[in-house]
């Protein structure tokens, strides 16, 4: 069993008509072990987008499809993960590459072993200095 946490980057690519994330995101629905996921620093991220007041409801609709991850980061250590993640970029030379809202899913991600799918490579960047577990879409051509 699999839990999913979809970035942002993904739904955006889906709402475009993206072939290849549709066909991965259908696979994900189909298997019955496999769930799609959320947490907040998520559904803000994701509700950000929203450009109306409507299409706001809207997404917030849509992302409470998602099952609430089970445990939060303890809120004594959310920080301590975060600054962990960001030091150990910024040791391995990757600096800014990825930003606060994306680190936080990621310590979402790892304390409910779960795997962020995303379509960009900020995760790619925090996963080569943590055991977050992700999966890259390459967007279709």
């Amino acid at each position: 069993m699999t839990d999913y946490l979809v970035d942002n980057s993904v739904w955006a690519r889906l709402a475009t008509g993206d072939v290849g994330i549709t066909a991965r995101l259908r696979r994900i629905e189909r298997a019955p072990a496999d769930l799609f996921v959320t947490c907040p620093p998520q559904v803000l991220e994701f509700c950000h987008s929203a450009r109306t007041p409507e299409e706001h409801l809207q997404y917030r609709g849509r992302i409470s499809l998602g099952f609430p991850l089970e445990r939060a980061p303890e809120e004594s250590l959310v920080l301590d993960i975060q600054l962990d993640i960001q030091t150990a970029l910024w040791s391995s030379g990757l600096v800014r590459s990825a930003g606060a809202v994306d680190i936080l899913i990621a310590g979402y991600a790892i304390v409910n072993d779960a795997t962020v799918l995303t379509a960009d490579h900020d995760f790619d960047h925090i996963a080569s200095v943590t055991d977050l577990q992700h999966e890259y879409i390459a967007p279709s051509a």
